[in-house]
């Protein structure tokens, strides 16, 4: 402790000018300024005949001209004997460096150096004189640039003291005013350099401290030796330590309302002293109770200290644990006999050394808010000073022991005028006069706190205080709540603050039924909370045939004492464990395609929807979705009927049987896909009409037809169901693109999604396969399908997966539920049509099959025009045309063609519009001479056909200067055509296209041919394995070379050798994994904007690309050119993943793939063949990786998605592949991440929380209504149609009554309602945990279509005075109550009546019943286990 008084003593600092202090913080800069030598030194004359020993030194001090003001510390250098006068001019050498580092980048903050001299007295004192003084310049004029030039300079010194810079007249620049004189033939030699090696230890320093390298400074280690003892030159900084501060409380004399009851008072005194009414001055409140606490040097703060708030002992006592409690009451009492003030966290302090002069630093802060008047006029809005003001009351330090490692410590508080570590004025502290130096430790207040270095390690409170709070709790515990004399508050506070301790989670029936004790035994212990025999009865009389229900006892005090030694064990890690719940692919969205039952088919047929027929007018052939398909692709290449109509009718959308009583069920539905490459779509609102003549026969019966809704809001007149078309002919098509095609129905799955057309929500996704869609010659079919739609929702913060890894779709992990929400019916139909044959072939072999390319076929030149664009023609004749016409650059140059071209339209450059004009110049002409103009006409008309030559003439020349410039670029243009390869590639997204470059050396000598390729995604293969694996897939026998290819340095083109006349192959490989795909919107933001009944839809297909590949020889002139023309084709989508998360947050998932060539039922772990597994992704932001785990074991793809602003949605892919060159994916998956505005809440189950968000209008009126994915948790408020201002602000009033425990999101849109648009959308994350339970019970009820069960259990209200109570159930569909709501007198028992539904089949079930208060505030809460058998 007195270490670091010393250093904060010896250090205290001058703060810059305040004016300073406003201007925009910039970076502090680190200086080393090296004072080397004085030459002639400014000595008085007979200052030597006067003084002996006479010395001189350097003073170093920072000024600030604009304010006249210096700052920081004065720094000195050793003082230097001055020689005897001689001939030559004297020399006093220094070489001392000053480090030092400011953010006041100005040239107007300056280092003043005084060169001070000191000699003694004949009577042996000491005098000092100041000799002259120099203004040294840190930054030049330019802002943000230091003057950071290392080269010696020379500063000139003037007479004086630098006091004189004080003066006010001394304006800037003060080194030309007239006041200040040069000491001629004086100066001081230094260098001014940044020193970017102090960078590292600038916390350690002050800003504006000059500091020596021989000075201690705490945190940083001595010199090496060859550092002449300079420690800041390369400094070096001690290994810190992390300490832990536990149990932290301040106690204030006399006691806490006093102090802050004259506190107040004191501050209104001030406010009426400094001019404020009286009724402002009375109006002040305690807004916030602050501690800072950080790590101090004697310099300065390491980090800036943390913020946390105190809060009084009786107001944590309701939120921390009972062991907490008792701690801090104990120590408390024990030390003062009044409240303190505590802190609820622990402290984390990593910036602790072990150092002497290290110490903590706690301050005390208060807040205060002043409120309105007592006339109740609101306090003025433009007065800050008003409205909130902070002071400092009490501050401490404490410096630790150099060997302590754990202990308790109980510091007094420090204020009043005494100098602290922050430089401001601290609330006085009461006279000590006439005190003792215990008295005096204790009445400016104290600390408490216990510290440690581990972070698991506690110290606990001495055994004796532990064992008498027991001793106190035991007694009132024992009596009855109905006695008297026993005080109601104690028993229910300790009780509050068990079930509130976040120590550990609360009882759970499966740790109640593992119980070792039985209620036999733990009757006699706790006899006064055992319930009456009337419960035991009553069940047996109700239901003679089932067991009685047995009620487990909960014994709270030793549960919360097991807890907290469970949690103090360390975890051990894992060699893998996934960070997140894997989604196990292929559960996202089950595809159930089974086919239709009779009755379902009966109430389709009757419904009235439209029949699809065939070209000759003929039903088209239905099929079964259960039949298997044979797919040939000759049969189908060879159907006459090339034009496939592909139709999709959305017929019905039914509720299961299971859904919950009481969940929401959409009236309105859109649907959004996408079918192949066309645009994706999205169908308008589609009504749910409920069918009157269901029966409940069976589980697949329909219960609601789409109807499609007319403009005016009613349904339409028309057919049901919504019907949709997609033409897929030879004119749609491009060359080759008819196989991809029929692959793609063949293999691929089409996945619907379904959204409330009312609260714009996801209600779950269904996935058909679309194989039987394939007609193999036939003219037309038709299968219809019954899809189960699935919604699936992701917990939070869940690593552990149950189930059997071995097997596909069995892994089942925990977090992630799936849901059937209902059955999508619906019919999918491929209809043939005969297609006109055109020029081209669709079916005909693509380009991309012809593996090897050769250039030897586009020898010779088959002439043509030097101007003409794209590829030579085939005809030798070419017509001619204007060069106007062809060249726009030379037609800007043209002055002609500029005039006719603005007279006339674009279409004038054809020969009959020339042909037109001309004769109409000739008939103009006529006319003119007929008409006999006068002399003046006439000499006009021949100077304007003068200027007309001119500007031809011109033009001509323009044109011939034109063509012999462009003449060699057009030539070489043809040559290179010559030699160039046109070939067409059609790749996918994420597959490799391997072709071979048959090139050819058509020279008689060797070259050195280079390979230049202006598209990443175009390469050559250099591994042989890898150019072996290609051409074994696509079955080409050209030979394989090892070491083919030269790589340069630098990563440069590829080189190979070509002997004369020689012909090499060159592997190509063509792989993208970006793909421009059309913008695509959030599908439930615009349901309006849907594809219309029946209409053509347009293709979606991306531009094609060109890539072109340069092969130059050795005099860097090209041997050939190859031209690429990339046509992208549709890719297959194996997975579509649709993830919310809260906006600007990072996603991290992990998506789970089943075990490869595993059969069914090996042992996990056994070894096997699993090929490697690669992913790559289309977004180079995204992080997509897997890593290798051992045999056998099933693989994770780990995604890293940054989530952008709300309402922002990122679409991806990424791409699975299980060989080492990565040439087809396996798998392709579709990843939507939808970015939302998150609020965190976290609540208790059963439990009432209300929360408050802002809406902010738009700028129209709108009608909006608030829409959650679980109502049933989720109200609001307003709960229907609200009117929403023009850019007003209105609070949506939401109350969250969770049902289950854990971490979920649970989505809040906010809907206009006349044009169903999303005006706002959040994220909620729910934060629930369980309450402690504190009765359990047990019962057995029979499975199946009975009449239920009632029951009756009992409450006890443990208060004197009369309360209300409410009634919540965990499962409202198995548990209703005779009662919601009851009041009970103090100390008297009610009956609760209990309604249990019967079950739909065996199993148990866990229900809670939740008692809450009159605030909705959970009191108690009961568990009931039901065996439904």
């Amino acid at each position: 402790m007195k270490e670091w008084q010393g250093v904060f003593a010896q250090n205290v600092l001058v703060l810059p000018h305040p004016q300073r202090a406003r201007q925009p913080a910039k970076e502090s800069t680190a200086f080393q300024l090296v004072l080397k030598w004085l030459d002639g030194p400014p000595l008085r004359q007979g200052m030597q005949e006067v003084l002996s020993e006479v010395e001189v030194h350097l003073r170093v001090t920072l000024f600030d001209v604009t304010y006249h003001h210096f700052f920081g510390r004065t720094w000195k250098t050793l003082v230097r004997p001055v020689r005897q006068p001689s001939k030559q001019t004297p020399r006093i050498v220094f070489n001392e460096p000053v480090y030092f580092h400011t953010s006041l980048n100005h040239p107007n903050i300056v280092a003043v150096v005084e060169v001070v001299s000191e000699g003694r007295k004949r009577d042996g004192t000491l005098q000092t004189s100041s000799c002259g003084f120099g203004i040294l310049q840190l930054f030049n004029s330019k802002p943000e640039s230091p003057t950071s030039v290392s080269l010696d300079k020379r500063l000139r010194l003037y007479h004086g003291t630098p006091r004189a810079l004080l003066h006010p007249l001394l304006q800037d620049p003060i080194e030309q005013h007239r006041h200040l004189t040069v000491l001629e033939g004086c100066s001081l030699q230094y260098t001014l350099r940044p020193h970017p090696a102090l960078q590292p230890v600038l916390h350690l320093l002050p800003e504006n401290l000059l500091l020596s390298g021989s000075q201690c400074i705490p945190g940083l280690l001595p010199a090496h030796g060859g550092e002449a003892g300079d420690a800041l030159r390369k400094p070096r900084l001690h290994t810190s330590v992390t300490w832990y501060l536990d149990d932290l409380f301040f106690n204030l004399y006399p006691s806490l309302e006093k102090f802050e009851e004259e506190l107040l008072e004191e501050l209104r005194s001030d406010r009426l002293r400094e001019g404020s009414s009286p009724g402002d001055s009375s109006a002040l409140e305690i807004r916030e109770r602050r501690l800072c606490v950080g790590v101090h040097n004697g310099l300065a703060f390491l980090q800036r200290p943390q913020v946390v708030v105190l809060v009084p002992e009786m107001e944590v006592a309701l939120t921390r644990s009972a062991s907490f409690s008792r701690k801090v009451s104990a120590s408390s009492k024990s030390s003062s006999g009044n409240q303190a003030l505590v802190l609820r966290s622990r402290l984390r302090l990593p910036e602790m050394v072990g150092h002497p002069a290290f110490a903590i630093v706690f301050q005390l802060e208060y807040v205060f808010t002043a409120l309105s008047g007592l006339d109740g006029s609101a306090a003025p809005a433009t007065s800050l000073s008003s409205l909130a003001c902070m002071h400092m009351v009490r501050w401490a330090v404490w410096s630790p022991e150099p060997d302590a490692s754990s202990g308790r410590v109980t510091l007094p508080l420090q204020g009043g005028t005494q100098p602290g570590p922050v430089n401001c004025l601290v609330y006085k502290v009461p006279s000590t006069s006439m005190s003792s130096e215990e008295v005096k430790q204790v009445e400016s207040g104290t600390v408490h706190f216990q510290y440690s270095l581990r972070p698991e390690e506690h110290v606990d409170t001495p055994p004796e205080p532990a064992r008498s709070a027991k001793a106190e709790r035991r007694p009132s515990a024992k009596k009855p709540p109905t006695a008297p004399s026993s005080p109601p508050t104690q028993p229910t506070s300790r009780l509050a603050a068990t079930q509130d301790s976040p120590v550990g989670p609360g009882l759970s029936i499966s740790q109640l039924a593992a119980s070792p004790q039985s209620p036999a035994q733990c009757s006699p212990s706790r006899p006064s909370l055992q319930p009456g025999g009337s419960l035991h009865s009553l069940a047996q009389a109700e239901l003679p045939f089932e067991a009685s229900i047995s009620h487990l006892e909960a014994d709270l005090s030793r549960t919360s004492v097991d807890l907290d030694a469970c949690v103090a064990e360390p975890l051990q890690e894992l060699p893998f464990m996934p960070l997140h719940a894997p989604i196990i692919v292929g559960a996202q969205v089950r595809s159930s395609g089974s086919a239709l039952s009779r009755a379902s088919m009966v109430l389709l047929q009757s419904s009235g929807f439209p029949e699809i027929l065939d070209a000759q007018q003929q039903p088209a052939e239905a099929v079964s979705p259960t039949d298997p398909v044979r797919f040939s692709p000759q049969q189908e290449e060879a159907d006459p009927l090339q034009g496939n109509e592909i139709v999709l009718q959305l017929l019905a959308f039914s509720r299961v049987p299971q859904d919950p009583r009481g969940a929401p069920w959409p009236k309105t539905v859109y649907f959004t896909f996408q079918f192949y490459r066309f645009p994706p779509a999205t169908t308008p609102r589609l009504q749910l009409v409920k069918l009157e003549d269901v029966g409940k026969t069976g589980t697949g019966s329909l219960s609601h037809i789409l109807i499609q809704i007319s403009k005016d809001g009613s349904s339409d007149a028309g057919p049901p169901g919504f019907q949709l078309k997609y033409m897929v002919d030879p004119a749609f098509l491009k060359p080759g693109e008819q196989r991809w095609f029929l692959r793609y129905l063949a293999v691929q799955t089409l996945q619907i999604d379904v959204w409330d057309g009312d609260s714009l929500l996801l209600v779950g996704s269904a996935a058909v396969h679309m194989k039987h869609l394939l007609r193999q010659g036939r003219p037309a079919v038709q299968v219809s399908h019954e899809l189960e739609v699935v919604a699936t929702e992701c917990e939070q913060d869940v690593v552990v997966v149950s189930g059997d890894v071995t097997r596909f779709g069995s892994v089942k992990p925990i977090g992630v539920h799936t849901v059937v929400k209902g059955r999508l019916h619906l019919t999918l139909a491929n209809v043939g049509h005969a297609c006109k044959q055109s020029g081209r072939q669709s079916g005909s072999l693509p380009p991309s099959r012809s593996r090897v390319i050769s250039n030897d076929r586009t020898s010779g030149f088959p002439g043509g025009s030097l101007l003409a664009r794209g590829s030579p023609r085939r005809k030798r004749v070419v017509q001619a045309q204007k060069l106007a016409d062809v060249d726009s650059e030379l037609a800007a140059m043209l002055v002609t063609h500029m005039q006719t071209g603005s007279r006339n339209p674009p279409v004038a450059g054809r020969e009959s519009d020339a042909v037109r004009r001309r004769k109409l110049e000739r008939m103009r002409s006529v006319r003119l001479r007929e008409s006999g103009e006068e002399l003046d006409g006439r000499r006009s008309s021949v100077l304007a056909q003068q200027s007309v030559r001119v500007q031809h003439s011109r033009d001509l020349r323009v044109i011939e200067a034109y063509r012999e410039r462009t003449k060699a670029e057009g030539i070489a243009g043809l040559l290179s055509q010559a030699i160039t390869t046109q070939h067409t590639l059609y790749a996918a997204l994420g597959a490799a296209e391997f072709f071979e470059f048959a090139l050819k050396n058509p020279h008689n000598t060797q070259h050195t041919v280079s390979i230049e390729i202006d598209s990443p995604e175009l390469s050559v293969i250099l591994d042989s394995s890898e150019w072996r694996h290609f051409k074994d897939a696509a079955g080409l026998l050209t030979p394989v070379e090892e070491d083919m290819f030269h790589m340069r340095g630098g990563g440069l083109a590829p080189q190979l050798y070509l002997r004369p006349k020689e012909t090499a192959h060159i592997p190509f490989k063509y792989q993208t994994f970006s793909l421009a795909q059309p913008a695509m919107g959030q599908a439930g933001l615009r349901p309006e904007k849907g594809v219309d009944s029946g209409s053509a839809c347009t293709s979606s297909a991306v531009p094609t690309k060109r890539v072109k590949v340069t092969f130059r020889g050795s005099s860097g002139k090209p041997l050939a050119v190859l031209c690429l023309a990339v046509e992208p084709q549709p890719h297959v989508v194996d997975q579509v993943f649709r993830f919310y998360h809260p906006e600007l947050t990072f996603l991290k998932k992990s998506i789970r793939l089943p075990p490869w060539r595993t059969l069914p039922g090996a042992p996990v772990g056994a070894p096997g063949e699993d090929p490697p597994v690669h992913v790559r992704c289309s977004d180079p932001n995204v992080i997509c990786e897997t890593q290798n785990v051992g045999p056998g074991e099933p693989r994770d793809v780990f995604l890293k998605v940054a989530s952008g602003p709300s309402p922002e949605i990122k679409d991806f892919y990424v791409a699975i592949y299980v060989d080492r060159w990565l040439a087809a994916p396996m798998q392709l998956w579709q990843v939507h991440l939808h970015s939302l505005q998150r609020v965190d809440v976290s609540c208790v189950t059963g439990q009432l929380t209300r929360l408050s968000l802002v809406l902010r209008g738009t700028q129209t009126v709108r009608k909006v209504r608030a829409f959650t994915s679980h109502p049933q948790e989720l109200k609001m408020d307003p709960k229907g149609v609200f009117v929403l201002p023009p850019h007003g602000v209105q609070d949506l009033q939401v109350s969250v009554r969770p049902r289950r425990a854990g971490n979920r999101f649970v989505h809040l849109n906010l809907v206009d309602v006349d044009f169903h648009q999303l005006v706002a959308s959040w994220l909620v994350c729910l934060s629930c945990r369980q309450p402690l339970i504190s009765k359990a019970f047990e019962i057995t009820l029979a499975a199946g279509k009975g009449k239920g069960a009632n029951k009756r259990i009992t409450y006890t209200n443990p208060y004197p005075s009369r309360r209300a109570y409410r009634l919540h159930s965990s499962h409202p569909d198995l548990l209703q109550f005779k009662e919601d709501s009851f009041e009970v007198g103090g100390g008297e028992t009610h009956t609760l009546g209990l309604r249990f539904a019967p079950s739909r089949g065996p199993g148990e079930e866990e229900i809670l019943i939740y008692i809450n208060d009159h605030e909705d505030k959970n009191e108690e809460t009961f568990c009931i286990k039901v065996t439904y058998q």
